[in-house]
């Protein structure tokens, strides 16, 4: 704390503390000027600015506090409706009553003096926005950005954060001072989760990697960033208050990771508290998780705000560590009052929590002005859009040379704007589906993003100079058409859960009558684009068609992208983030979503994603990590850096073998060689190097495989690379929810190397040199010493030096086979010789287990 801070602590009143602690609208803090602290603006930005939440706190601040006659009379009998109006048709003017246009112009006004103010230190804004007249507040309408989903599926952390900085420019330019879901990290947990397509992925490592980054680029700007939602957001049916058991291990191993690293690595100014219960405590009144693991454990040292709503004991949050009620319409201020005066809640709790408001609002409320105009910062989250796009778009097929559907000169230039001559026209190509004229850019809910930016994979296609037609022409009009290409949609929302994996009866229709016209004529291409939110049933059509790329909802340059991909202008490098299932039945949560009524079990434990359908041998449709490339590369040579070492080896079963392997305590270093073997007409691509461990002789129960390590590269045609990683003692543990802490326990691993999770093409052992609580000892479980029979031998040659019966060894395994030695010795023997013991501790402790 601050000594501003203190110092604004000691004047405050009970009654203007509690003011801070609660929202004062929908999207402002209370006001602290008078103390040299200003309020501040937060909205959604996870994917752009939330227009509609912005638009709304607007009105509502004018129709609470009007300004002047004028405003009182327009805001008197303001309805939801033409509120709603002056928001969604903020870009179509023309459908507005003449009442909702006065509101509108008020807004556009409001916009145009945040641009001057925030966006330059010179004039060249205000030159901008007077020329352009009327039309001022229009040049920084909002973008839209791939959504998080999309962002995973780049597997790269600097388009992660070049998207963060874009973001944050904006929030600056617009006045807000703080973004929510910057960047919304809950993992995938079911595909018809109904915001899945807002978080990054089914995997904490790659969440883990790519999260910080969204944070760092947010926060440069001057802007604060927040990580939402902690924890386990992952449905939302019964979202406010459902119930969900999860255990320890899940929590620490699966849903906890991505928020860790963003607080470790990149210290977000904020985090927020989530609606659901855990373990029935809400996640808002939870001082283990907010105090405990978030603050104590992890070092937080920023604000909790809650979600909006989700406070359902306003003194028990506060004094959980939740700072910040959301929203202010709803949060009660004299409820903090009046539970100070009763004693439920200490002045100096309360404290606490103002101090982390005071010092947020006071470190984001009034950021320096911009030197950079408007334009440029448009132009910047242009750049920034469609990079992402065309790094997470998914290649998820291609036979029989759909795709490209043609090459125009090298791939690589990442540009859309370059006119075509007439002789490059190329013409044979439908496009049909319900996503053939607008895609969805994004989701709606607090993702969605009102503005006029978009693109089209239609349009698209004609800036690249390709002759494409919309919907399947008659019978008698295909003559000259070699390609269908069918752009389906399914939309992502919150509040709402998916029903099922169906494509829409629109798509499914269409794609229907693709495939009969392949029938008539074999030499027709069918191709697939999948605009969106999660994964699809694609069993009755998967294996006829050619091509199949995945968008998922990919902001406003998606279109762009996406037929600059499709000519071969660019070449595909995104990876799926998350599985996809054949069908429904085969996920891991298929008994275990969405719960019954306000209670759900995460039954499935850690076993999310690909470590599911890898432990249970379930064969996906496709699986996490897959993407395809234009060009071919090859993955080969995996080594680790440094010498390698003889290790006699224990094998759980007692087999004694000799390895050469490389041996390590506290990390190892791994190389691999790629090549880029083209062809050569695409001058270069990428890869995603994916590095996976496995634990063949673990203690407890562990997935086939993890996420460890991955690398995206940038090779030209023919250009080799030798791509290293380095992985520390920590990238070998898993949580003991017996222990309740991380081990890395010794022995044997296996270090995986390739370019999806069933695509491995590298293997080789390691060997940990660790003394952990599984390392053989007289505290071991007589049935891990009874089952192997180096073990065995010498707990049995204790047992005759102790002078004991060799039967009561066996009759514990029989019927108490956990029972540690330690507690058999003592329970069998009052004095046992000490000697005995330390030489049993030598002779088991120097046994290296495999």
């Amino acid at each position: 704390m601050t000594d501003k801070i203190k110092t604004i602590l000691e004047q405050m009143t009970i009654e203007e503390k509690a003011d801070m602690v609660c929202g004062a609208s929908n999207f402002c803090t209370a006001d602290a000027s008078r103390y040299g602290v200003p309020a501040i603006r937060m909205l959604d930005g996870g994917t752009g600015i939330n227009y509609e939440q912005l638009i709304a706190d607007l009105i509502l601040s004018w129709r609470t506090n009007p300004r002047d006659e004028e405003e009182a009379w327009l805001m008197k009998d303001f309805s939801a409706t033409e509120e709603r109006n002056v928001i969604f048709d903020y870009f179509r003017p023309d459908k507005l009553t003449e009442k909702e246009t006065k509101v509108w112009k008020k807004v556009r006004e409001y916009l145009k003096e945040q641009f001057i103010k925030n966006t330059t230190n010179n004039d060249t804004t205000l030159a901008f926005v007077e020329m352009a007249g009327d039309a001022a507040a229009d040049i920084m309408s909002p973008a839209c950005f791939p959504c998080g989903m999309m962002l995973g599926a780049t597997f790269n952390p600097d388009v992660v954060n070049q998207t963060g900085h874009a973001l944050g420019r904006e929030a600056r330019a617009y006045g807000v001072s703080m973004l929510l879901g910057t960047p919304n990290i809950n993992i995938h947990r079911d595909p018809l989760g109904g915001r899945l397509f807002e978080g990054f992925s089914e995997d904490p490592c790659l969440v883990a990697k790519l999260a910080p980054e969204y944070v760092k680029g947010v926060q440069a700007e001057g802007v604060a960033a927040n990580i939402k939602h902690f924890a386990a957001n992952n449905q939302e049916k019964n979202r406010q208050g459902i119930n969900e058991t999860i255990s320890e291990r899940a929590l620490q191993e699966i849903y906890f990771p991505g928020f860790r690293a963003c607080v470790e690595q990149a210290q977000p100014a904020t985090v927020m508290a989530a609606y659901n219960k855990i373990n029935g405590t809400a996640c808002t009144a939870n001082e283990w998780l907010l105090d405990g693991i978030l603050r104590k454990y992890w070092g937080f040292e920023g604000m909790v705000v809650s979600d909006w709503g989700a406070v359902y004991d306003p003194i028990a949050a506060l004094k959980a560590g939740n700072d910040l009620n959301m929203p202010g319409i709803t949060a009660d201020p004299e409820k903090v009052v009046q539970a100070v005066e009763a004693g439920e809640l200490t002045e100096e709790e309360l404290d606490r929590n103002v101090a982390r408001v005071l010092e947020l609002m006071d470190t984001y409320g009034s950021p320096e002005c911009y030197d950079m105009s408007a334009q440029y910062i448009m132009d910047m989250s242009k750049q920034a859009a469609y990079k992402a796009a065309c790094e997470g778009i998914v290649l998820l097929k291609n036979e029989n040379g759909i795709f490209p559907i043609r090459s125009k000169g090298k791939a690589g230039n990442d540009s859309v704007f370059e006119a075509v001559s007439d002789e490059e026209v190329m013409s044979g190509v439908v496009l049909c589906g319900s996503g053939a004229i607008r895609l969805y850019d994004c989701g709606t809910g607090s993702a969605g993003i009102t503005t006029d930016k978009d693109s089209s994979i239609y349009e698209g296609l004609i800036q690249n100079g390709v002759e494409v037609s919309i919907g399947i022409p008659a019978a008698g009009k295909r003559a000259g058409i070699s390609t269908y290409i069918c752009v389906a949609r399914i939309p992502g929302m919150e509040g709402n859960d998916r029903k099922n994996m169906k494509l829409s009866a629109e798509d499914a229709q269409i794609l229907n009558q693709m495939l009969d016209l392949k029938r008539e004529n074999p030499l027709v291409k069918l191709g697939l684009i999948l605009n969106v939110s999660g994964p699809v049933n694609l069993a009755l059509w998967e294996h006829e068609l050619d091509g199949i790329f995945c968008m998922f909802l990919p902001g406003m340059e998606g279109g762009h992208a996406m037929a600059d991909i499709l000519i071969g202008r660019v070449n595909p490098s995104g990876k799926l983030p998350l599985t996809f299932p054949k069908k429904y039945q085969d996920t891991p949560t298929y008994l275990n979503f969405p719960g019954d009524g306000y209670q759900v079990n995460y039954g499935e434990g850690i076993y999310v994603g690909y470590r599911y359908y890898d432990k249970k041998m379930v064969e996906p449709l496709y699986p996490f990590g897959h993407g395809l490339s234009y060009s071919h590369f090859e993955i080969s040579n995996e080594r680790a850096i440094g010498e390698q070492s003889p290790v006699e080896i224990i094998y759980p079963d007692g087999k004694v073998d000799n390895k050469k392997m490389p041996v390590f305590t506290d990390s190892i270093k791994i190389a691999v060689d790629v090549i880029n073997q083209g062809p050569e007409e695409f001058s270069e691509g990428m890869e995603v190097v994916q590095l996976y461990i496995s634990d063949p002789y673990a203690s407890i129960s562990k997935p086939v495989k993890e996420l460890k390590a991955f690398k995206k590269i940038r090779l030209a045609y023919g250009e080799q690379e030798k791509v290293s990683f380095t992985l520390k003692k920590d990238d070998f543990a898993s949580f003991d929810s017996d222990l309740h802490q991380w081990v890395a326990e010794e022995g044997i691993y296996n270090i995986l190397i390739g370019n999806s999770s069933r695509n491995i093409v590298c293997s080789m052992p390691v060997y940990l040199d660790a003394k952990t609580e599984y390392s053989y000892s007289i505290e071991t479980p007589i049935k891990v010493l009874y089952e192997n029979s180096v073990t065995k031998a010498h707990m049995n040659h204790l047992w005759l030096r102790l002078g004991l019966d060799p039967a009561d060894i066996d009759n514990k395994y029989e019927y108490e086979p956990h029972t540690r030695l330690i507690n058999l010795v003592y329970l069998k023997c009052e004095n046992p010789e000490q000697e005995a013991l330390d030489e049993f501790e030598l002779r088991v402790g120097s046994l290296k287990r495999a």
